[in-house]
């Protein structure tokens, strides 16, 4: 499912517009006012890239992310 969240609402496991999957957000004291710290994972060629990306808390970001069987 498509979905657009605020960035600050963003959970682990969603994959968001540039392939890359969200491992973590939080907002930490090196964290800038107004920003989360977000972290994201990519494989390419069987290899893990990380990267940490801060984006402002009421950014929208577009994401895909898997429906909840219940």
């Amino acid at each position: 499912m498509k979905l657009r969240v605020q960035a600050q609402y963003l959970q682990p496991g969603d994959i968001v517009g540039s392939g890359e999957t969200v491992n973590n957000v939080q907002e930490g004291l090196d964290t800038p006012k107004g920003k989360c710290e977000v972290v994201l994972n990519k494989t390419k060629d069987g290899i893990l890239f990380k990267r940490v990306a801060f984006w402002g808390k009421y950014t929208m970001i577009n994401v895909e992310r898997k429906e909840k069987v219940e």
